[in-house]
């Protein structure tokens, strides 16, 4: 599993940041891409990526403002032309979406090849999709905007092959068989599979989150305790602490400090003002911790338990 951000940039692009996007690649575990906002130029950016967009089945997006929604329309148009007829995508956000996008797509003549659900979210609801729980949580800007914590689901621990070879069970098709049963039956006894297994292999938690001030309640430490990776807006990374909440935006010290309480594995800045250059930003993530990364356009960042990525 990773994450890439397809666009790092807030608000305005540059000519080295585009505006936010970002994919979780599931494909190895559930044979999909999800996608979490969509912001201008997004088509063009997946060009610069082996992204299949007929792989993409599901799309979370956090708030509706433009830059994280203006590549949408393109992008939902193109794919029913890359592989994406006849498969089915589902768009998640907040109230308003379903509405901006079936007046985009009447009003430009824009039809689908495949079945599209527009599904708007609430605070506090829990998501089930293939191989996911997707908990929301309405975070504090200046308009609705969301955080989206995808909890994995855990898996079948592994099963043991040697202690299967002592019962007489050499490898073969049967191994399959037994993992998805509880009980097996071999020489006329019974056996339970749990203890011819490992044990239980715990799913990861990737919480993105939209633009937002800092946040302490309770309810949201709480949700984002034990994060393998969380993905957090830095819309002012010097000390402008005043500044970023009368914009409703986060400054990179006060989410540093808030998040010291939690646990988890690593954490993304991302959503990062225009106006700071390479050199600045350089100097500022050579002072960070080592599983806090400033990201830029194209960003990877593998997830695994306690993951630490790669700058």
């Amino acid at each position: 599993m990773q994450f890439t951000v397809l666009g790092s940039g807030a608000g305005l692009p540059s000519k080295k940041r585009h505006t936010q996007s970002y994919v979780l690649d599931s494909v190895d575990e559930i044979n999909q891409y999800i996608m979490i906002d969509a912001g201008e130029a997004l088509q063009h950016r997946i060009l610069h990526t082996g992204i299949k967009p007929s792989k993409v089945r599901n799309i979370f997006i956090t708030h509706l403002h433009g830059d994280h929604i203006y590549g949408l329309p393109g992008f939902l148009s193109s794919r029913a032309h890359q592989g994406g007829e006849d498969v089915p995508l589902t768009v998640y956000g907040p109230r308003g979406l379903a509405q901006w996008l079936e007046v985009t797509f009447e009003i430009s003549g824009s039809r689908l090849n495949y079945p599209l659900e527009i599904i708007e979210i609430t605070h506090g609801e829990c998501i089930e999709m293939d191989g996911f729980k997707v908990h929301v949580h309405l975070l504090d800007h200046n308009i609705d905007s969301f955080l989206y914590v995808f909890d994995e689901n855990d898996k079948k621990g592994a099963l043991d092959p040697e202690k299967l070879k002592r019962i007489g069970l050499e490898p073969g098709p049967a191994y399959a068989r037994i993992k998805n049963a509880e009980t097996f039956e071999f020489n006329g006894e019974t056996y339970h599979t749990a203890d011819f297994t490992g044990p239980d292999i715990t799913g990861r938690k990737i919480a993105v989150h939209g633009d937002t001030r800092v946040i302490t309640t309770p309810e949201y430490m709480s949700l984002l305790d034990g994060s393998d990776l969380i993905v957090h807006e830095g819309t002012y990374l010097d000390g402008e602490r005043e500044k970023a909440h009368r914009y409703f935006h986060s400054e990179i010290t006060d989410v540093l400090e808030n998040f010291k309480s939690i646990n988890y594995g690593s954490l993304l800045i991302t959503h990062l003002s225009n106006r700071y250059e390479d050199g600045f930003l350089d100097e500022l993530e050579a002072k960070l911790p080592s599983n806090v990364y400033i990201t830029h356009d194209f960003f990877e960042h593998p997830i695994s338990r306690n993951s630490q990525g790669n700058k």
